[in-house]
C-alpha cells in the first residue's frame, strides 16, 4: 500500500489550519453563547419592566378612580337626600367617566344587593367581585379578560339617605397598554389563546394592540407546534422582513378555555447586526493571521525539508549494503551553528560505518548458522528442518526415478524412566548412542534424522515396495536389543518403528511422516521392540478415538455418566466392608460402553478432574443414604486419576464435603495406582500427608502391575494394598501368580496394611485367600458391581445386619 506523501511545510500549515479553526469554532460558539444571554437578559429585563410598568399603571388608575368614587360619594350626600338621587347621579356622570377615567361599564347595588343602576349586562366575575364587598365592606380591585381585558374595581359607599350601596366599575387598558407602549419603547399587544399553555396551534386572537399589522404578520409566521408556556418562559425570535423580533408574553389572566397575555415584541435587529459584525472581523483577523503565518512557515522549513529529502533519498543506499556511495553524498552544510540534522547527518555516516561492520560479521555467521539449523546440535544428525527441505526433494524424485520412498518413525521405548531415574545428563548420551546405532543402520543414500525429543525419523530412497524397508528396520531392532553403556550404568533400551511407504509424486511430506507416527503408535500400543507398516485400517482407529473424545465430551455436557458400586467383604464374617465406585457410560444410542474404551481418552483429557469432581461428590451422597438405612460403619472407595490427585483444590473440596455431609474422613478410602504415584513420588507424598491428617486413609489399585513397587511403598502413608485381580485369575492355575499373592500377602501384613484381593469368581479362590490372611475381598463370586439406582434393592436382597445373607461352604483353619 504506497503511503501519500505530505511535506512538513504543508502539515505545519495544517496544524495552524486546525488550530484557527478550533480558536474560531471556540470564539464562535462563546459569541453564540454570549448572544443568546444578550438575549435572555434583554428578554428578561423587558418582561421586568413591562411587569413593573402594568403594576404601577393599573395601580394609578385605580387609585385615581378610588378617588373620584370618594370625592363624588360626598358631593352626593351634600348635596341630595333623595334615595335615588344615587343611580341617577352616575348616570348623569357615565359619560365623563367615560371620556376622563377610561371607564366602559357601571353596576351599582343597593343594600339588599339588588341592582339599581347598570350600563350593560352584568358579568359573573362582577357579582363575585361585589358579594366579597358587601361581606368585607372594603373595596375589591380585579383584572379579568372575556372580550377584552378590563380592571375591575368594586368600593362599598354609604348614600345620603344612610343606605348602605356597592359601585363596580370596569376600565379599560389602553392607557396601560400606552404606557408601557411610551416607556419600553416596544410594540404592545393583549392577546388571547384557546385551550391550555401546552398548546398553540395558532388559535389566538388580539384584544387590542399598538401595532395592528406588525403584530398579525409576526404571529402568523410563529410556529404551530410552539407552545404560548415556551414563549413567556424562553422568549420567540421571528425574522419579518430581514428584521428581527424578539417576542416576549406576560399573563394577564386564565379562564375555563382561553389564557390572556400581554405580548412584548422588540426590534432586535440592531444586536444581531452587531453580533455579525464582530463574526466578520474574527474571519477576517484569522484570514490575515493565517496568510503571514503560512508565508513564514514556507521560508522557514523549506530549508529543512529540502535537506531532510536528501538524507531519505540516500538511507536506501545503505538497506542496499553501498555504505561508500552513501558516505559520497553531502549531507551537511557549512555553517558556524549546528542544527538537529546536522546531528542526525553525523549519525547516520557513523551508522554506515557500524553497518558495514556488521554486515561482515553477519555474512561470516549465516554460513555457521545455516549448518546448525540444519543439524541437531546434540546427536550431530540432520534436524527437522533438514529432514523437511530432503524429504520435499524426495517425493519431488520419485516421478523422475520411477522408485518409491519410506519414512520410518522411530520412538524410544521407555525412555523418560532413564531421564527420571538416572537424570537428563544420562539421557543425552544415550540419544548419542541411539543416533550412532541408526547412522551406522542406513544406507549411504538415506537421511538419518532427529525429529525430536526421544524420536527419530529416517527416509529411505530408491525402493521397490514397502518391504524393501523392513530389513533396515529389522537391523536397526537388532542393534537396539545390544545393552546400551553409560559410565557405570547399562540401559536396555529398545525402539518402536513405524514405516509409511509412498511412490506417489504428488504426496504430501508431512502427510507421510504422520502416517509413520500413527503406524509407530501401533507398534507401541503393541507392546514396543517391533516394526508396523502403516495401512488404513490404523488411521481409522485414530479417527475413532478422536470420534470418542468428542463423544466423552458430549457425554460430559449431557449428563450420561452414573456410578456402580462393587461390594468389598471381610474374608471370613462376610461382613459388608464397603463399595468401591465405578464409573459407568450409558451412550443414548450405543447402549454401555466399556470403561476400557473411554477411561483412558479420559485420563489425559481435560474434562477429567470435573468428572472426577462429580463422582466424589455422588459418592458422598451415595454413603448418607447409606446411613439413613442404617449402613453406618461402611466405606466408599473412590479412584482418584493423576490429574484429580495433582490438583491444589482436592484437598479444599473433600474438606469442604467432609462439613456439608457431617461426615469423618476415615469413611473414605482414595484409591491410586501406582503409575500415578511414580509420576512425582515427593509431591504425591506432600498431598497424602495433608489428606492423611483429615482422617482420609489411601489404598493402592491394582498393586504389583505397577513400577519400582517395593521400593516406594514404604514412604507413603498408605492403608489399603488391592492385589490386582490379573493375578487372582490365574493364582490356582499359575504358580508364580500364587507365590506373588502370597508373598505380597505376608509382606503387607508385616508392614500393618490392609490387603484387598479384587476379582475373586470361585469359592476356591476365595477358600485359598481366607487360608492366606487376606483381609478383605471383592469380585464377581458374590457380586458384580451394582448400578446406583439398584443399590438399594441389592442391600434389602442380599444383606441382613450388614453381612452377608448367603455363606459359602468354606473351611477355615
Amino acid at each position: 500500500m504506497n503511503k501519500i506523501f505530505i511535506s512538513v511545510p504543508t502539515k505545519l500549515l495544517l496544524l495552524i489550519i486546525s488550530a484557527l479553526l478550533l480558536m474560531s469554532i471556540g470564539i464562535s460558539m462563546m459569541s453564540l453563547s454570549r448572544l443568546k444571554q444578550e438575549f435572555k437578559d434583554f428578554q428578561i429585563e423587558k418582561i421586568a419592566q413591562g411587569q413593573s410598568q402594568l403594576a404601577m399603571q393599573t395601580s394609578t388608575d385605580r387609585e385615581r378612580l378610588g378617588l373620584w368614587i370618594e370625592s363624588f360619594s360626598d358631593v352626593i350626600q351634600l348635596t341630595s337626600k333623595d334615595q335615588y338621587s344615587l343611580p341617577a347621579a352616575f348616570e348623569r356622570q357615565y359619560d365623563a367617566l367615560q371620556m376622563n377615567q377610561n371607564v366602559e361599564n357601571i353596576w351599582l347595588f343597593d343594600e339588599d344587593k339588588s341592582l339599581t343602576y347598570s350600563t350593560t349586562d352584568i358579568h359573573d366575575n362582577v357579582l363575585v367581585a361585589v358579594e366579597e364587598a358587601f361581606n368585607s365592606k372594603e373595596p375589591n380591585y380585579q383584572l379579568f379578560c372575556g372580550n377584552a381585558c378590563e380592571q375591575l374595581i368594586v368600593v362599598p359607599l354609604l348614600g345620603a339617605d344612610g343606605h348602605f350601596h356597592v359601585v363596580a366599575m370596569s376600565m379599560s387598558l389602553i392607557d396601560v397598554i400606552y404606557s408601557i407602549n411610551r416607556v419600553l419603547q416596544s410594540e404592545i399587544a393583549i392577546v388571547s389563546f384557546d385551550g391550555s399553555e401546552q398548546s398553540f396551534q395558532n388559535q389566538f386572537r388580539f384584544l387590542s394592540t399598538s401595532n395592528a399589522k406588525l403584530m398579525h404578520d409576526l404571529f402568523a409566521k410563529l410556529d404551530s407546534d410552539i407552545s404560548a408556556k415556551e414563549i413567556r418562559e424562553s422568549g420567540l425570535e421571528v425574522v419579518l422582513e430581514q428584521q428581527s423580533y424578539l417576542v416576549n408574553l406576560m399573563q394577564l389572566a386564565t379562564s375555563e378555555d382561553k389564557q390572556f397575555y400581554i405580548a412584548l415584541v422588540d426590534d432586535v435587529s440592531s444586536i444581531k447586526e452587531e453580533y455579525r459584525q464582530q463574526v466578520m472581523q474574527f474571519l477576517l483577523s484569522s484570514l490575515l493571521i493565517f496568510i503571514i503565518l503560512a508565508v513564514f512557515v514556507y521560508f522557514v522549513a523549506s530549508p529543512f525539508t529540502n535537506r531532510i529529502l536528501t538524507l531519505s533519498s540516500a538511507l536506501p543506499l545503505l538497506a542496499r549494503k553501498e555504505f561508500e556511495q552513501f558516505r559520497q553524498i553531502r549531507l551537511k552544510r557549512k555553517r558556524m551553528l549546528a542544527d538537529e540534522l546536522d546531528i542526525v547527518a553525523d549519525s547516520a555516516t557513523e551508522l554506515s560505518y557500524e553497518l558495514e561492520q556488521l554486515n561482515i560479521e553477519v555474512e561470516q555467521k549465516t554460513k555457521e548458522l545455516e549448518n546448525i539449523a540444519m543439524y541437531d546440535l546434540l546427536t550431530g544428525l540432520p534436524n527437522r528442518n533438514m529432514l523437511n527441505y530432503q524429504l520435499r526433494k524426495a517425493v519431488a524424485n520419485i516421478g523422475r526415478t520411477g522408485k518409491g520412498i519410506a519414512v520410518l518413525f522411530l520412538d524410544l521405548d521407555d525412555f523418560k524412566k532413564v531421564n527420571d531415574s538416572n537424570g537428563h545428563g544420562d539421557g543425552d548420551k544415550l540419544l548419542i548412542e541411539a543416533a550412532n546405532r541408526l547412522r551406522v543402520s542406513v544406507r549411504h543414500v538415506d537421511l538419518a534424522c532427529r525429529f525430536g525429543g526421544d524420536e527419530f525419523v529416517i527416509v529411505l530412497g530408491h525402493l521397490n515396495s514397502s518391504e524393501d524397508a523392513v530389513p533396515i528396520a529389522e537391523k536397526i531392532l537388532e542393534r537396539f536389543k545390544e545393552p546400551i553403556r553409560i559410565g557405570s550404568s547399562i540401559f536396555y533400551v529398545s525402539t518402536s518403528i513405524g514405516i509409511a511407504y509412498c511412490e506417489d509424486e504428488i504426496a504430501k511430506p508431512e502427510l507421510l511422516v504422520s502416517q509413520a507416527d500413527i503406524a509407530m503408535y501401533e507398534a507401541k500400543d503393541n507392546g514396543g521392540a517391533q516394526f508396523h507398516v502403516y495401512h488404513a485400517d490404523m488411521y481409522q482407529r485414530v479417527a475413532h478415538r478422536v470420534m470418542m473424545e468428542t463423544e466423552v465430551r458430549q457425554a460430559l455436557a449431557k449428563g450420561q455418566f452414573s456410578l456402580s458400586l462393587q461390594p468389598q467383604l471381610e474374608t471370613k464374617t462376610k461382613k459388608l466392608y464397603g463399595f468401591e465406585a465405578l464409573l459407568r457410560w450409558k451412550h443414548p444410542e450405543k447402549g454401555m460402553i466399556s470403561p476400557d474404551d473411554f477411561i483412558p481418552i479420559l485420563e489425559n483429557s481435560e474434562h477429567m478432574i470435573e468428572l472426577g469432581y462429580w463422582v466424589i461428590r455422588r459418592c458422598f451422597e451415595i454413603l448418607k443414604e447409606l446411613d439413613a438405612i442404617g449402613l453406618t460403619d461402611v466405606r466408599m472407595a473412590i479412584n482418584l486419576s493423576a490429574g484429580q490427585f495433582i490438583d491444589p483444590q482436592l484437598p479444599q473440596y473433600l474438606s469442604g464435603l467432609l462439613d456439608e455431609f457431617n461426615f469423618n474422613a476415615r469413611r473414605f478410602e482414595l484409591e491410586l495406582t501406582e503409575q500415578t504415584l511414580v509420576k512425582d513420588i515427593d509431591r504425591a507424598i506432600n498431598t497424602m500427608n495433608l489428606l492423611k491428617e483429615s482422617g482420609f486413609s489411601f489404598a493402592i489399585d491394582d498393586f504389583g502391575t505397577g513400577y519400582s513397587s517395593l521400593a516406594y511403598i514404604k514412604k507413603m502413608p498408605i492403608d489399603v494394598i488391592k492385589i490386582d485381580k490379573s493375578f487372582v485369575f490365574g493364582m490356582l492355575e499359575n504358580h508364580a501368580d500364587y507365590q506373588i499373592i502370597m508373598s505380597t500377602i505376608a509382606m503387607v501384613k508385616n508392614l500393618g496394611l490392609t490387603v484387598i484381593a479384587e476379582g475373586v469368581e470361585s469359592s476356591a479362590q476365595l477358600r485359598s485367600l481366607a487360608e492366606s490372611e487376606c483381609d478383605i475381598i471383592q469380585g464377581y463370586y458374590f457380586s458384580k458391581p451394582i448400578p446406583e439406582a439398584d443399590l438399594f434393592g441389592f442391600v434389602n436382597s442380599y444383606l441382613i445386619n450388614g453381612y452377608w445373607k448367603t455363606q459359602p461352604a468354606i473351611c477355615y483353619p
